[in-house]
C-alpha cells in the first residue's frame, strides 16, 4: 500500500512539493507532512519488486528533497544561496534518472528549468541581447 497522500506519478508529487513549499513561510505543516510522505513513498518504492526498483525510490527520494530545498520559502535568509547551490547540483546530477520519475521529457523540463534557470523547446533559454 501507498503511503499516504502519493499516488504512481513521481514527477507530479516532486510538483507538488513545489507548490507546497510557496506556501510554507505562512505554515509548513502541509510541506513537511507532504515530505515525510514522499520519504515513507520512497522507501516503499525502493522495496519493490522489479528491475531498479531502488534507484527509483532513490531518485524520487533525493528530487523530492533537492526541490523542497530549492523553493521552501520558510528557510532562513543565511545560507540560502549555498544550500540552492548544493540543491542544483544534486538534481544536475540526477538528470540521467529523471525519466524513472515519469512524466514525459517536455514535463520533466521542470526539473530542467530548477537546475538551468529558464527552459525553451527542452534547453536552456540562451538570451542573445
Amino acid at each position: 500500500e501507498k503511503a499516504p497522500q502519493q499516488h504512481g506519478d513521481l514527477l507530479l508529487d516532486v510538483l507538488l512539493v513545489r507548490g507546497l513549499c510557496v506556501l510554507a513561510a505562512a505554515d509548513a505543516t502541509e510541506l513537511d507532512a507532504f515530505l515525510a510522505s514522499a520519504a515513507a513513498h520512497a522507501e516503499q518504492l525502493g522495496q519493490g519488486g522489479g528491475e531498479g526498483a531502488k534507484g527509483r525510490g532513490e531518485a524520487y527520494a533525493d528530487a523530492v528533497q533537492m526541490v523542497a530545498k530549492m523553493y521552501r520559502s520558510d528557510q532562513p535568509e543565511a545560507g540560502i544561496p549555498k544550500q540552492h547551490a548544493a540543491a542544483r547540483t544534486g538534481l544536475r546530477a540526477l538528470q540521467d534518472r529523471w525519466a524513472c520519475l515519469g512524466g514525459s521529457e517536455e514535463q520533466r523540463g521542470v526539473l530542467l528549468e530548477a537546475v538551468e534557470g529558464p527552459v525553451v523547446c527542452g534547453a536552456p533559454e540562451v538570451n542573445y541581447d
